[in-house]
């Protein structure tokens, strides 16, 4: 099939100087070289431009132009990837990785492709999708070999080169990419799409956890997440990789809710701020509510402790991905806090129960609130007036971030010393009722002498009383 070719409209300086160096070296070394993939794509899409360019040459290794680049920038010489069969190069902002043509053949019990090196065509016909198989000239035109790339692009729609079923056997990481690219783009799947992600979910089974969780990471933060969701959802993955969620649909709701615990959720999800975080916290704060989940008398529906329950959860799905541990401390502690902000109210929150919330928040108080107000965007619920006055308190409450970064005013050795008596159980129970006076007011943060008086007066804490 001919390419078709079409101009476009050059780039800032900056990533231009970087372009240029790319087709100077290639002249020199006289190479076939072409920008492909992700990085044409977004050109094409306007808006903000990535960093990452991606590079395809034509019957050469591309590890010489590379190290030409980097040594006209003064980077390091490039990095092989021999598992992947690319080259890379790091400098600055920009990360400019290049590959040799090639066509490839997939063990169907395995990702790992037979390479060989192949055509211009044979290489972007075994690519994932049409608006990813663009290529662009060094001289800036851009070649649309499938005769489907850009007309895709222009209509906002996902589709494969070759069949869907197809595509998809070979390396079925393709179907979360699709999930994560619908979240990122905003586009549509093409007709069949699902269907063949349907028929081949259960083959995502020879993927590694840690291939899968970086596809899920990208489209949780991307802007139309709740699409890629949905993607997931109706290609029976979400069975695959979240059957917790799956649990949810169809879970009714009562009060302000207007969707089951499955639409919520996913409407929460966008509400949040593209925070990796956030997000998570956003999709797992109701993972509790189905096993919770109780008709009581009048048909009223009840999800007694699930923030509680939801915590353990989250935190044995985010392992199960492989999530770092602060991340899964975070992402837990949200989902525990999600319904307290929620429940506010200026009459029954005392400064002590808010000083409470602050010190149990910690650092996560934005993302909490964050969290706190996408529930409640994700529900119709008349009004965010009480979260704001909340987040008020809180800042009046703990100006200076005395009450958030609380520490102990007494050591242990000291505690002892007070109380005369040796290391045991005591001396945490006796911090403990010393962070409880100080929530309660009745100790200013971080003075040592009044609560080494206040101590004194209260022999009970040294005692064990």
């Amino acid at each position: 099939m001919n390419a078709t070719v079409r101009e476009i409209k050059p780039e800032s300086p900056e990533l231009e100087d970087v372009l240029e160096s790319i087709a100077a070296a290639a002249t020199t070394l006289e190479m076939e070289v072409y920008l492909v993939g992700g990085f044409v794509r977004d050109r094409l899409l306007g808006g903000a431009q990535g960093k990452d360019i991606d590079l395809v040459t034509v019957d050469a290794d591309p590890m010489p132009l590379l190290a030409a680049v980097a040594a006209g920038f003064g980077w390091h010489p490039p990095e092989r990837f021999e598992r992947f069969g690319t080259a890379q190069i790091r400098g600055g902002a920009y990360i400019v990785e290049g590959v040799r043509a090639r066509a490839e053949r997939y063990d169907p019990e395995s990702r790992n492709p037979d390479v060989r090196p192949g055509t211009l065509k044979e290489d972007i016909w075994r690519r994932d999708f049409t608006v990813n198989t663009l290529c662009q000239t060094l001289d800036g035109a851009v070649l649309d070999i499938t005769g489907m790339g850009v007309d895709d692009l222009l209509a906002g729609v996902l589709r494969t080169p070759l069949p869907p079923a197809e595509t998809f056997a070979e390396d079925p990481l393709r179907m979360y990419r699709a999930a994560r690219f619908v979240a990122r783009l905003g586009f549509k799947l093409a007709p069949g799409t699902v269907e063949a992600m349907r028929a081949q979910a259960a083959r995502t089974s020879i993927l590694s956890i840690e291939r899968v969780s970086d596809e899920i990471r990208r489209m949780l933060v991307a802007p139309y997440a709740s699409a890629g969701i949905e993607v997931l959802r109706e290609a029976g993955l979400l069975e695959q990789v979240l059957p917790e969620l799956v649990a949810a649909i169809g879970i009714e709701q009562g009060g302000y809710h207007t969707h089951d615990v499955y639409g919520h959720t996913v409407r929460t999800v966008d509400f949040t701020r593209p925070d990796l975080v956030t997000r998570s916290a956003a999709l797992l704060h109701d993972i509790a509510k189905p096993p919770t989940h109780v008709v009581a008398a009048g048909g009223r529906h009840t999800f007694y402790d699930h923030p509680q329950i939801g915590a353990e959860m989250a935190r044995d799905i985010l392992t199960r991905w492989r999530f770092s541990n602060d991340e899964i401390s975070d992402v837990s502690r949200l989902v525990r806090l999600h319904l307290r902000p929620i429940q506010y109210d200026r009459e029954s929150f005392s400064d002590t129960a808010v000083r409470r919330l602050i010190r149990d928040a910690g650092p996560l108080r934005d993302r909490m609130l964050d969290l706190a107000r996408a529930d409640t965007l994700a529900s119709a619920y008349p009004t965010l007036e009480g979260l704001d006055e909340l987040g008020e308190r809180m800042a009046r409450l703990d100006a200076g971030g005395v009450v958030s970064a609380m520490a102990d005013p007494l050591t242990g050795d000291e505690l002892m010393a007070l109380a005369g008596r040796g290391p045991g159980p005591w001396v945490g129970l006796a911090k403990a009722a010393i962070r409880e006076a100080i929530i309660e007011g009745t100790l200013p943060p971080g003075d040592r002498d009044r609560a080494r008086e206040w101590v004194e007066a209260h022999t009970e804490v040294l005692t064990g009383d």
